[in-house]
C-alpha cells in the first residue's frame, strides 16, 4: 500500500499490537506512529512504556516514530501528531490505536483522495453508522458529519483546522450556521458542545475539526458499508452505543459514484437521532436519560458518575 498512514497510540499495548499486525498484513510502506507521553502515575507509565516497546519493534526504513515528551491529552497530542504527519506528506490516512480497517478501506481512501482532491470534500471516513436502516444506492454518500474511527484527508484540508475555534462565537450568530443546522435541538446540541470545546471543557480535537470543516462549508464521504472496526470502546472518550460498532464489509473496487455532491439528509437524520442523540445531552431531556440509564444500566451509570467525579478532581 503506497498511501501514507498515521497511527495514533498512547497507553493501550494490546490494541496497538493488533492494529500494527493488521497494518503489517496490508504491507503499508509509509507508516507514521505518534505516541502521547505518559501521565505522572505508575499504571499509566507502565502501559505507555509497553506500548512504546511494541511500536519500536515495528521500526524500519518505512516507519517513522514520534514519542511526545509529555502527556498532552487528546486534543493537543492528536493535533501535534497530525501536524507532524502533514509536514511530511500531502495526503494520508489517520487511524487510532483501537481502529482496525479492512483491506478495501485503503483502496477506497486512495480513490476518494484522488477523485475529490480539489473539491469541498474535507474528510473520507471509513465508518458507516446507518446499521442498514437507510438505503444507500451508490457505494458512498455525502454527509456533514465527519466520523473519525479511521479516516483520510489532504494536507491542504488539514490546514483549515482551527484548534482554538477562533471564529466560533461569530460563526454561530450567522445565517450560514442556522442554514447548516436547521433543527433547533440539533443546533442547541452542537452549540453546547462547541462552547465547551472553546472553553477547553472538552478535551477533543475532533469537535474543533468538525467546526473547522463546517466553517468552510466542507463535506465528508461516508462508505456504503462499514470499513473500520473499533476494538477499544472502553477508552476515555468513548460512550457510544456499541450497536454502532458494526462489523466490516469489503466495498467494491469498481465504485458506483453519486452523480453530484450533496448531503444525504435522510442518512444524516438517522445518524443524528440514533448515534449522536442530542436530546440525551440537553436539559431537561438529559435528566430523563440519566434516570433511564440508572434503571436499565446501573453499571454504565456508575462509570459515568465516576468519570465526572475524576474530571472534577483533576480540574
Amino acid at each position: 500500500m503506497k498511501i501514507p498512514v498515521l497511527l495514533l497510540v498512547y497507553n493501550r499495548p494490546n490494541e496497538t499490537k493488533k492494529v500494527l499486525n493488521k497494518l503489517r498484513q496490508f504491507k503499508i510502506n509509509k507508516l507514521f506512529i505518534s505516541s502521547d507521553g505518559s501521565k505522572d502515575n505508575y499504571k499509566d507509565q507502565k502501559l505507555c512504556l509497553q506500548t512504546q516497546k511494541i511500536i519500536k519493534k515495528f521500526n524500519n526504513k518505512n516507519v517513522k516514530i514520534q514519542i511526545l515528551d509529555n502527556n498532552y491529552g487528546c486534543k493537543i497530542a492528536v493535533t501535534k501528531a497530525i501536524n507532524w504527519f502533514f509536514s511530511q506528506v500531502e495526503e494520508g490516512i489517520i487511524l487510532e490505536d483501537d481502529c482496525i480497517p479492512n483491506k478495501s478501506f485503503f483502496d477506497f481512501c486512495k480513490k476518494m483522495l484522488k477523485k475529490y482532491r480539489y473539491s469541498n470534500i474535507k474528510v473520507i471516513s471509513g465508518n458507516n453508522f446507518l446499521n442498514g436502516k437507510v438505503k444507500i444506492e451508490e457505494d458512498y454518500y455525502f454527509s456533514k458529519y465527519n466520523h473519525c474511527w479511521g479516516w483520510a484527508t489532504w494536507k491542504h484540508a488539514w490546514k483549515l483546522y482551527d484548534s482554538e475555534m477562533i471564529k466560533w462565537e461569530r460563526f454561530k450568530e450567522t445565517k450560514k450556521w442556522k442554514k447548516l443546522i436547521v433543527e433547533k435541538i440539533e443546533r442547541n446540541y452542537w452549540e453546547k458542545i462547541f462552547d465547551l470545546c472553546k472553553k477547553n471543557k472538552i478535551d477533543s480535537w475532533a469537535y474543533p475539526w468538525l467546526y473547522s470543516i463546517w466553517l468552510k462549508e466542507g463535506f465528508t464521504i461516508i462508505p456504503k458499508c462499514n470499513l473500520v472496526k473499533n476494538i477499544g470502546l472502553l477508552g476515555a472518550h468513548n460512550s457510544f452505543n456499541t450497536k454502532f460498532n458494526l462489523k466490516t464489509k469489503n466495498i467494491s473496487s469498481k465504485l458506483n459514484h453519486p452523480k453530484k455532491i450533496a448531503i444525504n439528509d435522510f442518512a444524516d437524520a438517522y445518524v443524528l437521532k440514533n448515534f449522536f442523540k442530542p436530546k440525551n445531552f440537553l436539559y431537561p431531556f438529559r435528566l430523563l436519560y440519566i434516570f433511564k440509564l440508572f434503571i436499565n444500566n446501573p453499571i454504565k451509570f456508575i462509570k459515568i458518575i465516576y468519570k465526572k467525579l475524576i474530571n472534577k478532581i483533576n480540574d
